[in-house]
């Protein structure tokens, strides 16, 4: 199969990554709507009978007891040690809960934001650029904080911010004077700059940069600063615009999960759900009667549908079918007449593509499994398995040759495995060690030395400086390290996977602290 689409992958290399124009619509026509052939799944089972869950053949070496507990400790020692979760509450912000005018508060996870502390005080100072793809971070992060709610329950705090996050990309683009049908999703919103006390935490969120902010110096800037005078949350703000594809996959899987992180003693929290729920089925929707285009609105809060690849979903050859499918099943419900079967086209992994392209659909992929599970469509979701299970076992199978190896590195392939668990593929024994390495090789970077100071830069004893936003370190994003808690937390774990953790260890853990 490799071989024979080469000359297909070669036309297309130029049109299938982010903020290329919709071109290659056209040259994927003539694609074959099949994919891979999908692997063995469960035989069928009557009606009556309890349902099956998924399975694979076993490949790889058992991982002893003793082994288990050990990567288990060092699991829970990683983010104990980069204090994971506060660490990431503190820099989450957006609008402050401590806003003496009661405006609409929330968090993101954002890029383009410099952690800048003096005279002990630290300031989120946004560059003038502003942020891109702001879902491919806060998702994962709002799915981390879902699972450890799930297992210990001390991340309500976390979860509702985050959720409020999701509904201010929506907010942001409602006008006084001109409606918003929940249609208009925003890049990211820029209100007032303003000091937040949230939390016995003091710090100051400049956005001055982004008032009006510098668009990118290219001929069609994937998305522009656009004035919003009369907000109805937030008063005079700026919003970057067009609204990309490429983060809706990671926000659809962070929605599947949402059931069942609930705060129960936060009584707004039913109405932040609501509102999202609302919101985002309605944005599915409005894309799928769109013809799959994503709606904006130009410099003069004129409504259009960019022409570049970022605002419309390829509906030729299978390629973007599951993320088509993720956003029919929130939007209505169900699949309607779309049939993409396992989830694969003859573009998925092939390595010579953009690795952007391929971040984009493992996520939708992963993203149309768990919403298939949610809405119920148990069969759907098992042949959206077989494809992530292809995907795994064709990466790791040619992992085994590293001198020809040339697919996604490590945390790209980290994150894959992750969340295909988290939406329901059993995972082998070599893809849980594959994962153990990764734990073990996250523990020895985000904890050295170095590397302390950022996770404690409200701490008087912490010098000025400049800190990173975003953590760095191997084996996993930061985005990515509290996600594999989903193996012992996720709605849609499979009982047949391998474990990761010692998930007794990992509950126990929380009622510890």
């Amino acid at each position: 199969m490799r071989c024979a689409v080469t000359a297909l992958v070669i036309l297309i290399i130029p049109i299938l990554g982010c903020g290329g124009d919709n071109a290659g619509a056209d040259a994927l026509a003539d694609v074959a709507d099949t994919g891979p052939e999908p692997v063995d799944a469960v035989d069928a089972v009557d009606a009556d009978a309890a349902r099956l869950p998924f399975t694979r053949p076993e490949k790889g070496e058992p991982v002893s007891p003793d082994e288990l507990k050990a990567a288990t400790t060092m699991y829970l020692g990683l983010l104990d040690g980069t204090r994971y979760f506060a660490a990431t509450n503190e820099r989450v912000h957006g609008w402050p809960r401590s806003d003496p005018k009661g405006r609409y508060w929330y968090g993101t996870w954002w890029s383009g934001v410099k952690v800048v502390k003096q005279d002990g005080k630290v300031t989120f100072l946004h560059r003038e650029d502003g942020s891109d793809n702001n879902g491919m971070r806060t998702g994962p992060i709002l799915s981390a904080a879902c699972f450890a709610q799930v297992l210990w329950g001390d991340q309500g705090d976390l979860v509702r911010k985050l959720v409020r996050g999701f509904n201010s990309w929506s907010l942001a683009m409602d006008r006084e004077s001109v409606p918003n049908d929940g249609r208009l999703l925003a890049r990211a919103a820029y209100p007032e700059s303003i000091l937040s006390t949230d939390d016995g935490i003091q710090y100051f969120i400049d956005y001055s940069l982004n008032r009006p902010g510098k668009d990118l110096d290219e001929p069609n800037p994937p998305s522009i600063y656009v004035h919003n005078p009369d907000n109805p949350q937030w008063g005079d703000i700026w919003v970057k615009n067009k609204r990309s594809k490429d983060d809706i996959g990671h926000m659809l899987q962070a929605i599947a999960f949402l059931p069942a992180c609930t705060v129960d003693a936060d009584p707004g929290f039913q109405a932040d759900l609501d509102l999202l729920r609302q919101r985002y089925q309605a944005w599915c929707r409005g894309v799928e009667d769109n013809d799959w285009g994503i709606v904006t609105v130009d410099g003069d809060w004129n409504e259009e549908t960019p022409p570049e690849d970022l605002a419309h979903y390829i509906d030729a050859g299978n390629a973007e079918c599951k993320s088509m499918l993720a956003i029919r099943l929130y939007g209505r419900g169900d699949p309607g007449d779309l049939d993409c079967g396992n989830g694969l086209s003859l573009l998925d992994e092939e390595w010579l593509l953009k690795n952007d392209f391929h971040q984009i659909n493992r996520s939708y992929h992963e993203a149309a499994a768990a919403m298939a599970f949610m809405e119920g469509f148990e069969d759907l979701g098992d042949r959206m398995l077989e494809g992530l299970a292809w995907r795994l076992d064709t990466i790791f199978d040619a992992k085994e040759d590293p001198d020809t190896y040339d697919g996604p590195h490590d945390q790209d392939l980290a994150e894959l495995v992750t969340m295909s668990a988290a939406v329901g593929l059993p995972l082998t024994w070599r893809e849980v060690r594959f994962l153990h390495q990764r734990i073990k090789e996250a523990h020895d970077t985000y904890l050295s030395g170095g590397s302390l100071p950022a996770y404690r830069v409200f701490d008087k004893d912490v010098p000025d400086g400049e800190y990173p936003y975003n953590p760095g370190g191997g084996g996993f994003f930061w985005r990515y390290l509290g996600t594999v808690l989903g193996t012992c937390a996720s709605p849609y774990r499979n009982p047949t996977s391998r474990p990761v953790l010692d998930c007794d260890m990992v509950r126990a853990h929380g009622s510890e602290k």
